[in-house]
């Protein structure tokens, strides 16, 4: 039976948790279930996403997931299909907004196919970047969706995060900045995290802080 579920939050929020809560339930029931009765499922996940291992999907609180697929665009994901799993998952969908061979209609063009074929479609992500817009894909598939997973976390406020704040090294990034900035090791190095903000906790600045151009310079991020 055709079922899209969508699973989205703020950083930190718990949406991968939520995730690896359904393969979990996915697994328990292929355990107690004879051969006819199990369910085939894929699990995807964006090459650019690189927080954790290539095959791993990892939630903040040490939960893991480790025979993921790696796909670089939305037409390799489709070929990764033959297989014609019952359950197609996908993590951090939001990646497939950028880079070439990969855009909203492309994504959202693939999961209607996959639903017209009474596919169980299963996506995590973020529905806003981290200057408050939205994401294409989540926004798009809202309407089609049988079911809205929305898990929050706090801001340290203590008010409820709806934002997902960029920093680096402890200040907002700036307007200018590009939204995909990948979260892996090399760029932790340059000082980028991420943190969940409420309304009234979040940042939008035009132009960087002084400080932080006075480090984008020292480390050769900016050219004299």
């Amino acid at each position: 039976m055709r079922f899209l579920t969508l699973i989205f939050g703020t950083v930190g929020s718990g949406k991968t948790a939520e995730l690896l809560k359904i393969i979990s339930k996915i697994q328990e029931h292929n355990s107690r279930s004879h051969a006819n009765g199990k369910l085939k499922f894929k699990v995807f996940k964006p090459e650019m996403e690189t927080r954790s291992e290539s095959e791993i999907i990892a939630s903040r609180n040490g939960q893991t997931f480790k025979e993921a697929t790696p796909v670089k665009t939305v037409r390799d994901l489709s070929r990764q299909l033959v297989e014609n799993p019952d359950i197609v998952i996908i993590d951090e969908c939001q990646f497939f907004e950028t880079g070439p061979g990969n855009s909203p209609r492309a994504f959202t063009a693939l999961v209607s196919e996959l639903l017209v074929t009474d596919k169980k479609v299963i996506i995590c992500g973020l529905i806003q970047n981290c200057y408050g817009g939205k994401f294409e894909i989540l926004s798009s598939l809202c309407p089609l969706a049988d079911e809205i997973i929305n898990p929050h976390t706090t801001c340290a406020c203590g008010q409820v995060a709806s934002r997902s704040q960029r920093l680096q090294i402890g200040y907002p990034t700036p307007l200018s900045d590009p939204i995909f900035v990948v979260d892996n090791s090399a760029n932790h190095d340059l000082g980028y995290s991420y943190e969940p903000r409420c309304n009234d906790c979040f940042e939008l600045p035009e132009q960087a802080h002084p400080n932080l151009l006075l480090f984008r310079k020292a480390i050769g991020q900016i050219k004299e």
